[in-house]
């Protein structure tokens, strides 16, 4: 019936009709039943199928219309073949599952839990690899830290030893020497030289001042051993400020005294 109506409809647009409407009238058991009037042909076929869920016809009559000139353009009727409801008996003796559903729902409960505890442990497994992750980001980090240190300090040994060899021997064999290798990476421990006499002490002034210079160093904590590091740079490159800091000292000891 609907491709009948829907072969016509494409025909009578064919031959020059522009405002077409359709009648519908549904009937069952000689009973007319609700109808449609004047329905515009766009909804036709979901009109259509509404109506026949909703009132269930043995029969239909179909009418397109000219609905300008008010005149029937084509109609026919359809006897619709009713299909007979299906009825399911009661199961009044329910014996229960039997041998084969019990062990599907067996199996499909068992795979459930195995997924759910793969999952879990699938969770677990990528938490503790974020966490190595983690710890190697750090240790990479600190140990970058620790290059980019030891860098720094043979970098500046190179200078000070290029730029002032008398302030770098100076330093041989003192807790700061031994800190700079360590931190440069180096850690030489210079071999000691055999000796065939026994040190001698200081022949004349200038070799007593420089004892005492090294033994006043030697006794300096960590900070005041750096402070005269600083000092020694500031006199290397201007050996007149050794007057200077002189003079300036005998200053305010003469104003103190007053």
């Amino acid at each position: 019936m609907n491709e009948t109506c829907k072969d016509m409809l494409k025909h009578i647009k064919e031959r020059g009709f522009e405002d077409v409407v359709f009648n519908a009238v549904f009937y069952q058991g000689n009973k007319k039943m609700n109808s449609i009037e004047r329905g515009h042909i766009i909804h036709f076929d979901k009109v259509m199928k509404t109506y026949m869920k909703t009132e269930n016809p043995d029969k239909v009559k179909i009418e397109f219309w000219d609905n300008e000139k008010n005149a029937l353009i084509w109609g026919n009727s359809y006897k619709i073949d009713q299909q007979p409801d299906i009825e399911i008996p009661a199961n009044t003796n329910f014996q229960g599952l039997g041998e084969l559903e019990v062990n599907d729902l067996v199996q499909r409960k068992y795979s459930e839990l195995e997924r759910k505890k793969k999952i879990e442990s699938l969770s677990e497994e990528l938490e503790k690899a974020k966490q190595e992750i983690e710890e190697l980001q750090f240790e990479l980090q600190d140990k970058q830290a620790t290059l980019d240190a030891k860098k720094q300090i043979e970098y500046y040994s190179n200078i000070i030893g290029m730029a002032l060899p008398g302030l770098a021997k100076l330093l041989t064999g003192t807790p700061v020497a031994s800190a700079v290798n360590f931190l440069a990476g180096t850690d030489e421990t210079p071999a000691l030289e055999p000796s065939t006499t026994t040190k001698s002490s200081p022949t004349n002034q200038r070799e007593s001042i420089i004892e005492m210079m090294k033994e006043f160093s030697e006794g300096l904590n960590n900070q005041e051993l750096g402070t005269l590091y600083l000092l020694f740079i500031e006199l290397e490159k201007d050996r007149d400020n050794i007057q200077r800091i002189l003079t300036h000292i005998t200053q305010i000891q003469t104003s103190n005294a007053n």
